[in-house]
């Protein structure tokens, strides 16, 4: 569980690219690091057994027991995994591999229950947020609209709507009204409405809130900033470095449409 925020508009080409090929070299380091316990004989033993059985057992419709045998297999084979003397090498470079992977997917922030907690308790301090307003109610269903009709007229997630299915236009009015209400913000913005760092609905959080909560970060010294941080995260590893790049995902965000919180 957690909140998972993604940038409105796409990434360009070249960083598409360089995630494709992050991508790539991650399934890859996984194969080898996965192949390499073929290798050994006693790998090779394990499998044969298990596949001897496997076919007996599900031949005789012995289900159970195949189950249970699968498990035992698994975990000796893992084990042999383990144990080889290349493994260790070769996990590192998956997770190498995979660091690479995450750091390329420039769009893509996470923070889960906890750390949204904490985040938002420093972005109050620091001025970030909007609270104490009233809050919108979320526009009711149109009577006989269903929510595979809003799908279908919701054109940023599913931008192909020539798939047979006909696009009612009570659907299509109320997505316009659902983005507006998940876009609203009090005005003038003056920084991110909170409402929309404490649930995982699909918040858009916009430019001018993303605009209006950096100028407020910025009037505090970074001195300040590490205080309010540790105080709420104690020692906590690479708390600091975390959070400096949410500012830089937050200063991406501004000048790419925001940023959607699911």
């Amino acid at each position: 569980m957690g909140y998972d925020m993604y940038i409105h508009d796409p990434m360009t080409d070249e960083e598409e690219a360089a995630h494709r090929r992050a991508r790539e070299a991650f399934d890859t380091a996984v194969r080898e690091r996965d192949g390499l316990p073929q290798t050994l004989p006693q790998y090779q033993d394990a499998k044969r057994r298990l596949d001897a059985a496997r076919a007996r057992m599900e031949k005789e419709g012995r289900s159970t027991e195949l189950s249970k045998m699968v498990i035992e297999a698994g975990e000796e084979m893992r084990h042999l995994a383990v144990s080889h003397p290349g493994y260790e090498a070769a996990q590192q470079k998956v997770d190498a591999a995979y660091e690479a992977l995450q750091a390329t997917d420039v769009s893509y922030f996470r923070l889960n229950i906890h750390g949204m907690g904490v985040y938002r308790m420093v972005m109050d301090a620091l001025g970030m947020l909007v609270t104490g307003y009233p809050q919108p109610s979320f526009p009711e269903l149109p009577d006989g609209v269903t929510w595979e009709d809003i799908e279908a007229a919701d054109e940023e997630a599913n931008p192909e709507t020539g798939d047979g299915l006909p696009v009612k236009a009570a659907a299509a009015v109320y997505v316009k009204e659902l983005n507006a209400h998940l876009a609203w913000h009090p005005e003038p913005a003056s920084g991110i409405a909170a409402h929309k760092l404490g649930s995982n609905d699909g918040w858009l959080v916009t430019p001018a809130e993303i605009e209006a909560a950096l100028a407020a970060y910025r009037t505090h010294s970074a001195p300040q900033v590490m205080t309010l941080l540790g105080a709420a995260l104690g020692d906590e590893d690479d708390s600091h470095s975390y959070w400096i790049e949410w500012i830089t995902y937050l200063e991406r965000a501004r000048v790419r449409g925001g940023f959607i919180v699911r």
